[in-house]
């Protein structure tokens, strides 16, 4: 590289590419808190506090801690007619896995359990100060990238406490000791995950700036000759398909973006008819064996007056997901097809796929649900819950709905503004 023009770049101000929408940002080198936004899409692009990281360490330590101690005792139990049965996390998969529901419990131990708590490691093991190899440190970096956004530790708690009031029905909830060490180990892991900043450890492996040739701020990326990495930020030159910090494969648009969101968009939708067509979750009492699906247990609990439980439940299980495929039809279609471009139309898209990301995860809420339940109402002949089919297929489509908004590159969206607001910058 051209050292002369890394150090102009650098001595001039830290250079940062927009994910969102491709302008090329000069963010001053200032040493106090500070979030700067993208001028034109509004995208948050960095955000620096001082020992951000050592704060992250504290927190994901005392995260790892509340989590053992949380395995070390029940979690919740329920008492049927004298029978109390009590459960930990762990049993919640070995029960789904005896039901052969083994895709069921793989979902729930890879999100809810190996995904948070990998995360939690490699963020400790990043922030320590340990002396580790280079390609080590990408490893870790690049793994803790592309899984921090399946993790859903914090969604199955949100589940556990929609599930009491279903639960209520069967019997008398309790908490059991480790339920407030598992609401600290979420509280402590979110900050710790919000707190990090991989941006600080990417520049010691290698400087952001990876281009030789000058480039300028108020210009996209793209008109300069520029790419974004996807994975470590790093500004590359457009032809450079390997990233030369973090070794991942990627280009100036994520290929065949609108394709696969697409692709994927339709499978979701067609695996959505059986979702809410077949049960969720049977349940056997004293013999008799009823199926309900998604919308049956949301009429079940309206009917039941339970209104704050129904409608979350109806929003997380029925609005979401339709809303999600239809917000990313209507977003695929206008990064195509739509004719009249400019600037506050790119926003509104722009705001929308914030809001597809944001929300996708939350409509785990009810497959955590009928686990949680179909684990705890377990008492013979008398009355026993076990999970459907319908849940498989619901599950299938939450995953395949968000790998669609991940494939999605949300600088197409602003990559058809005509030449004149081009020409503008913000």
């Amino acid at each position: 590289m051209n050292e002369s023009v890394l150090e102009k770049n650098q001595y001039d101000g830290q250079f940062i590419i927009c994910d969102h929408c491709d302008l090329v940002v000069e963010v001053p080198r200032i040493t106090n808190q500070y979030k700067a936004s993208c001028p034109r899409c509004n995208s948050r692009l960095v955000r620096y506090r001082k020992k951000t990281n050592k704060q992250a360490l504290v927190f994901a330590i005392c995260a790892l801690f509340m989590f053992i101690f949380s395995c070390l005792f029940y979690f919740i139990d329920i008492r049927i007619l004298g029978n109390v049965t009590s459960i930990d996390i762990f049993m919640i998969p070995d029960t789904l896995l005896l039901d052969n529901y083994s895709s069921l419990s793989l979902v729930f131990i890879s999100f809810v359990i190996f995904f948070p708590i990998l995360c939690l490691l490699i963020l400790i093991i990043l922030c320590s100060g340990i002396s580790l190899p280079k390609r080590i440190t990408i490893l870790l970096l690049v793994s803790l990238t592309r899984l921090q956004n399946w993790c859903m530790a914090e969604i199955f708690l949100a589940g556990t406490l929609v599930s009491f009031v279903k639960l209520a029905s069967y019997g008398d909830i309790g908490l059991q000791h480790s339920f407030i060490p598992y609401c600290l180990f979420i509280i402590m892991q979110t900050q710790a995950l919000s707190l990090f900043s991989p941006r600080q450890i990417w520049q010691t492996v290698a400087p952001t700036i990876q281009a030789e040739t000058p480039f300028s701020s108020g210009k996209t990326g793209l008109s300069q000759n520029l790419r974004l990495c996807k994975c470590c930020h790093a500004i590359l030159p457009m032809n450079k398909q390997i990233c030369t910090r973090c070794y991942t494969k990627g280009y100036v648009r994520e290929q065949q973006s609108l394709q696969w969101t697409m692709a994927l968009v339709l499978t979701s939708l067609i695996l959505y008819l059986p979702a809410n067509g077949y049960p969720i979750m049977t349940t056997i009492f004293m013999g008799d064996i009823s199926n309900s699906t998604i919308i049956d247990g949301v009429l079940y609990m309206w009917q039941d007056q339970d209104y704050p439980v129904a409608l979350v439940i109806f929003f997380a299980s029925v609005v979401i997901p339709i809303s999600k495929i239809i917000a990313l039809c209507w977003l695929g279609y206008f990064a195509k097809y739509a004719k009249q471009q400019d600037i506050k139309s790119c926003l509104k898209m722009n705001r929308l796929y914030k809001i597809v990301e944001f929300i996708g995860r939350w409509s785990m809420i009810d497959i955590f649900v009928v686990s949680i339940i179909s684990t705890l109402v377990r008492n013979g002949e008398l009355i026993s819950v076990y999970p459907d089919i319908g849940a498989i297929f619901f599950a299938t489509v939450v995953v395949m709905t968000m790998y669609a908004s991940h494939k999605y590159d949300p600088r197409l969206i602003w990559d058809r503004l005509t030449h004149e607001e081009k020409g503008k910058g913000v």
